[in-house]
């Protein structure tokens, strides 16, 4: 759910931003790159190409440049801001914490890891929450 809340997020900022420099199918074209936003590692390269393709031959540099940050942008804030958020907020773990281990455990696993990051975090608080030398450890992950 939270992936798709962040998606959601993603997609409508895009759509919004590639229908006021007049994209073709914006509509369509935000929607895709808003959520292919979300592939781990390549993200950002896969939601680049598609808008900036439509705009080759019917845009100006200086609109495909907007294109290009604007997806950059939104990238960066939607998994180093709103992921952790929305994530954190269901799972009542702490942002730091839920960012700390999407890098921790993206660098050790890769990929697996980006996917696992969650789940592991959230099962560790629980643990930590109920043995009672590791509780100040649970109060940390918590909000």
């Amino acid at each position: 759910m939270g992936n798709f809340l962040v998606g959601l997020f993603i997609a409508g900022v895009s759509t919004v931003v590639f229908g006021v420099i007049h994209l073709p199918n914006f509509y369509v074209v935000g929607v895709i790159s808003g959520f292919l936003s979300l592939v781990p590692y390549l993200g950002v390269i896969l939601a680049m190409i598609a808008p900036l393709v439509v705009g080759l031959g019917q845009l100006e540099s200086s609109q495909l440049l907007i294109i290009a940050l604007t997806v950059l942008g939104l990238h960066l804030f939607g998994l180093n801001v709103l992921y952790p958020k929305f994530l954190g907020s269901r799972l009542q773990l702490n942002p730091l914490a839920v960012t700390i281990a999407l890098l921790f455990w993206g660098w050790l696993w890769g990929a697996v890891g980006l996917i696992l990051a969650i789940p592991i975090t959230a099962a560790m608080k629980i643990i930590f929450d109920n043995v009672e030398t590791l509780r100040p450890y649970g109060t940390w992950l918590g909000e």
